[in-house]
């Protein structure tokens, strides 16, 4: 999960940004949560954009939830799924050289290490941006305070997911307790992660190590990232262009 990435992508493709937009450019990721499945947040934009639609509301949430998902083709998708001639997404295969370092500072099984790996190249995304980009400072927290939008946006998704509207407006602030709403900073991440991983694996992460590979990650960033973002950008601008 990088969600500062996420708001600062939804930005550049939709040429605005609001609280529902924000709101959007998260949503898939807050299954954190646990209340919906992976690929049902990350793979139904398309039935939810019609669905939202039909009903006339939520326009810029449905577009942005777009400019996250896997299907269709999202950041998410280049990200983690295909990225040019690579085996994988971008993600995945800038984790590469990180993977061992990751097992060992999160006390990760083998298999487990490429996947975890990629998260990190994510994380250093969000440092890379937060410092680039300040003008987003302070809006994913904004955001998620803005508990009328939350409550209006659950009620209208409740019918869509088959999930009662308090529970999806719930997954919003403990959303907001696994990623930085704040400062973006290494610490700060591998804090949050060591969160993620003790709620979904029950692990234990040596926090000041996994920052240390954060930092490390950050320099991958600087030098792959800016390519990546724009080929993403030029991709999912043409295929709103379609919708």
């Amino acid at each position: 999960m990088f969600p500062y990435t996420h708001i600062c992508f939804a930005n550049d493709v939709l040429g605005k940004i609001s609280d529902e937009i924000i709101l959007g450019a998260v949503f898939p990721d807050t299954i954190i949560a646990g209340f919906l499945e992976h690929s049902t947040a990350h793979n139904q934009a398309p039935a939810l954009h019609r669905y939202l639609n039909g009903l006339s509301v939520l326009g810029d949430f449905s577009m942005a939830v777009i400019t996250h998902s896997t299907t269709p083709r999202g950041l998410d998708y280049y990200c983690d799924e295909k990225y040019l001639d690579y085996e994988k997404g971008y993600a995945f295969e800038m984790a590469r050289p990180l993977v061992e370092k990751v097992i060992k500072s999160c006390n990760l099984p083998q298999e487990m290490g490429w996947w975890k790996a990629h998260n990190f190249i994510e994380m250093a995304a969000d440092v890379w941006l937060y410092e680039k980009r300040p003008e987003f400072h302070g809006g994913l927290k904004k955001a998620l305070n803005n508990q009328t939008l939350v409550l209006a946006i659950s009620q209208v998704l409740a019918p869509f997911f088959d999930v009662p509207a308090a529970k999806l407006a719930m997954s919003f602030p403990i959303y907001g307790e696994y990623v930085p709403t704040g400062e973006i900073t290494p610490v700060e991440l591998a804090t949050k992660y060591g969160k993620q991983t003790a709620k979904k694996h029950g692990i234990t992460i040596d926090i000041m190590a996994a920052a240390s590979v954060i930092e490390e990650a950050v320099d991958i960033v600087e030098s792959s990232f800016p390519a990546f973002i724009n080929h993403c950008q030029q991709n999912v601008a043409e295929l709103l262009k379609k919708l």
